[in-house]
């Protein structure tokens, strides 16, 4: 698709890390399509973080990159190329980073337990791909102004292609003889800190491959998570946590025989493979959470597709876990 024989201008606007799997293959087919100049660009957080490790991975995949040192300069080279197309992964302030005539787009970045997939509304936003008419039909009940279209969930379209993951079994010295629990766990509420140490010996028998929330490894409030299994995967040879920097956890879709989380958007995402799942019915809650536990639950939760996770196995204490695994 061009204008006038000129290609079109796409900005893909990563706010987070873990943005870029629902994002890249996107670009990937306007890559071979050929029609389309590419551009990604990073929220500039406070510690850089993020920022630096979107930047490098971008740039390892030879995409081109809008580099600024503030927030303000990365908006102003954002208007002045006025590109013809920006995808965003949440629509809050959308509109600072697109011209009159960009055409917005939300690519929302999760399928979604949480109210916040519904609440996430911005006017400036043109047009949102949606997963499924399910969400579509939902969607059009709030009556926003945006105009829906069903596309899909792209960041699954790795799983069906040929890619060999062969070779992470062997960069991560996986045991091929045992099963390969693929664990999950969201930052909060989080089955982390019930699990605790434990975790290790009640996965002896398996292969236990960690991959956090990316919060678990940015945020300070959420250090104990990080630390915990960095030393757990020294002390132990079956657990391989996986680094800040594996931003995808699809390729471990691939290679996992059951995953372990909360009630999340991977266990939906990981329905696709057609391999069984568990989810955890424990977790830890901040005090005010536990005394304010309906609150919470509603204004965080997205009950009606909650009351849809009956695929997945249940795990009500920790001891269990080795026993619904070998279920599983």
């Amino acid at each position: 698709m061009s204008i006038n024989n000129r290609r079109l201008s796409i900005l893909f606007n990563v706010h987070h890390l873990y943005y870029l799997p629902q994002f890249l293959p996107v670009a990937k087919a306007m890559e071979k399509d050929g029609s389309f100049d590419i551009w990604y660009s990073a929220y500039i957080d406070k510690k850089r973080m993020d920022y630096g490790l979107i930047k490098k991975i971008i740039r390892e995949y030879n995409g081109q990159f809008i580099d600024a040192e503030s927030e303000v300069e990365r908006s102003r080279k954002i208007l002045d190329r006025n590109f013809d197309v920006t995808f965003f992964g949440k629509s809050s302030h959308a509109e600072k980073y697109c011209s009159k005539d960009t055409l917005a787009v939300l690519l929302y970045h999760g399928i979604g337990v949480k109210s916040c997939y519904y609440t996430d509304y911005n006017p400036r936003i043109d047009v949102r791909y949606v997963e499924s008419k399910y969400r579509l039909n939902r969607l059009e009940k709030k009556n926003i102004n945006t105009e829906l279209i069903v596309t899909g969930f792209p960041k699954l379209d790795p799983l069906f292609e040929d890619s060999d993951y062969r070779s992470i079994l062997k960069e991560l010295s996986i045991d091929t003889s045992k099963p390969i629990v693929l664990y999950a766990p969201t930052f909060y509420p989080s089955s982390i800190e019930v699990f605790g140490e434990r975790i290790a010996e009640l996965t002896e028998d398996f292969n236990l491959i960690v991959k956090l929330h990316h919060f678990s490894w940015i945020l300070k409030k959420y250090r104990h998570q990080r630390e915990l299994f960095l030393k757990l995967s020294e002390s132990y040879s079956h657990v391989k946590l996986l680094p800040v920097e594996e931003f995808n956890i699809i390729p471990f879709f691939k290679i996992s025989d059951v995953l372990l989380s909360e009630a999340s958007s991977t266990v939906f995402e990981y329905l696709a493979t057609g391999k069984p799942s568990i989810v955890c019915n424990f977790y830890h809650l901040r005090r005010k959470h536990k005394v304010f536990y309906k609150k919470f639950q509603k204004s965080r939760m997205d009950t009606e597709i909650i009351r849809h996770l009956d695929f997945s196995y249940r795990l009500e204490q920790t001891k269990n876990l080795a026993g619904i695994v070998k279920k599983a």
